[in-house]
């Protein structure tokens, strides 16, 4: 049976996790290789100066590893060491909150695991999933506090993914630096909610520092859009729609 590699920036206690394993199982066998505390925001970056430790762990309902590095770290580190094979793909999430525009996109975590698979030439999916703030707030606060109402709706953000990671690896096209980036809504979905193809919108950060005396703190802030394509990723989102930006870092600098 082929493998799937599954990774999650959130880190491996990630409640929304373990909606992947459950979906993704009916494809292949899965293997979990994901950090061991949270990696958001991190983009694809690789631990150049420490040494990464790997933990087996045998409470999760399939083959796992906890690993203390980046998301794109456990993805090489499994691909190079773990699996002895070629996965069938890797999929990284159900990240925690949306990553939709630019700047999201080129920080996610999530998408920077699914970098590194698609690198390796491996179809490589990015899942996330919009939350209002106080789910968001309660799920980093408690990963164990997800609840009825949104543990069914990561469960059916996932069964379409997996829908959609199948048909899209039956059509045989490249996967070479292709990440296929999939952002849920905060709205209600069920099995018929369109996956619409979305530009990445053309979002702008200011800071995302606060200072206090000489030292410099992360602070989140709403990002702006500049003069958006349309339809991007977040007008896909805010219809209640899902939305399929297909993000080819093959294509960089190209020359046309």
């Amino acid at each position: 049976m082929s493998k799937i590699l599954i990774v999650n920036d959130d880190g491996i206690d990630s409640p929304l996790l373990l909606a992947l394993v459950s979906s993704f199982q009916r494809l292949g066998e899965v293997v979990v290789a994901a950090p061991r505390y949270e990696q958001s925001w991190v983009g694809k970056c690789m631990s150049r100066f420490k040494d990464v430790d790997v933990i087996e762990r045998k409470d999760l309902p399939c083959e796992a590893y906890s690993i203390s590095g980046s998301p794109a770290d456990c993805v090489n580190l499994a691909l190079g060491h773990l699996l002895h094979e070629k996965p069938l793909c890797v999929v990284s999430g159900i990240n925690v909150g949306h990553n939709a525009g630019l700047a999201y996109i080129l920080s996610s975590g999530t998408v920077g695991a699914a970098l590194e698979g698609a690198l390796h030439d491996i179809p490589s999916f990015a899942a996330s999933l919009g939350l209002d703030r106080g789910d968001y707030d309660r799920l980093k606060d408690n990963p164990q506090a997800l609840g009825k109402a949104l543990g069914a709706k990561a469960a059916l953000a996932a069964t379409l993914l997996t829908d959609f990671a199948e048909k899209t690896m039956v059509s045989g096209e490249p996967s070479y630096g292709v990440v296929h980036k999939l952002n849920f809504p905060f709205a209600p979905i069920d099995k018929d909610t369109p996956i619409v193809r979305s530009n990445p919108a053309r979002t702008e950060a200011g800071s995302f520092f606060t200072q206090t005396g000489n030292a410099y703190s992360f602070t989140y802030r709403e990002l702006a859009e500049n003069a958006p394509a349309v339809p991007t990723d977040r007008d896909t989102l805010k219809a209640g729609h899902i939305s399929y930006s297909r993000l080819d870092f093959s294509q960089l600098g190209r020359i046309v």
